[in-house]
């Protein structure tokens, strides 16, 4: 029996191709935004569930008015200081993981205890220990973060093909050149990935713990917002944060390629 494959926009001629792409990409929100539409007054009452025109005027007034930019300002300083430190950190444990025994030792314990905790649930103790403001948020995106980045790092580290090795080694590379021009330059795609996976994270962790303890930030802009039910503010702000999300992933996924073009 003859088998077809699935339709993709691909398979049709430039330009349309990208302009059917875009459209087939865009459909699930496009049925969101069209289903939310409907249910807003009629499902749910509007003062619960505001229309999404609601929401686009919240956000156009919140912008206007620049209530949202010092919040959102102190929360990309606290996803880029916390992510930041725990790609740095990351990688250098995962990568020293794979090449000493006694550092996997001393940290497999550790790293296993704290996955599968949420991350949110030490929101509490970090704010016992470090107070209200941006020192706990950069804590709880630092935590969030940097499980995948050490997995990853230390797969790829793992992994890196014994054939390079040999011959590195056979030309007389030492140990240090070796881990710097062969294991390193090996697990960059791997380590991006880790990064790639990590972004999400890092603005989940934010909110959840803006939310609960930060004077700043969106989270607490979202909790203010619903705290006196200014629910069109409340959504536009997630929404403003889900769009700022969005573009850090898609930013980092065209950094990503450039990168890898020489893999």
């Amino acid at each position: 029996m003859a088998t077809h494959d699935l339709w993709t926009p691909d398979r049709l001629p430039d330009p349309f191709a990208g302009v059917a792409k875009f459209l087939f990409d865009w459909i699930p929100l496009l049925v969101l935004v069209v289903g939310w539409e409907v249910a807003s007054g009629r499902a749910v009452s509007e003062s619960v569930l505001p229309p999404p025109t609601a929401v686009a005027a919240a956000t156009v007034d919140l912008f206007a008015t620049g209530e949202v930019i010092p919040h959102l300002a102190v929360s990309l300083l606290r996803v880029g200081v916390g992510l930041g430190l725990s790609i740095a950190v990351g990688v250098l444990l995962g990568i020293g993981m794979s090449q000493s025994d006694a550092v996997e030792d001393f940290f497999d314990v550790f790293l296993s205890l704290i996955y599968p905790l949420p991350k949110t649930a030490l929101v509490p103790l970090a704010l016992l220990w470090l107070g209200i403001g941006t020192k706990t948020a950069v804590l709880i995106v630092f935590l969030a973060c940097l499980l995948p980045i050490v997995m990853n790092a230390n797969n790829a580290a793992e992994n890196v093909d014994q054939n390079l090795i040999r011959s590195a080694r056979m030309m007389g590379t030492s140990d240090r050149r070796l881990f710097w021009k062969v294991v390193i330059p090996a697990t960059i795609p791997e380590i991006l990935t880790g990064i790639r996976q990590a972004i999400p994270f890092a603005f989940i962790s934010l909110i959840s713990a803006e939310l609960i303890a930060s004077e700043q930030g969106m989270g607490r802009l979202i909790r203010d917002a619903g705290s006196i039910g200014r629910y069109p503010a409340m959504f536009a702000t997630i929404v403003i944060i889900s769009a700022v999300a969005y573009t850090a992933v898609y930013g980092f996924e065209q950094i990503r390629e450039r990168v890898l073009v020489w893999t």
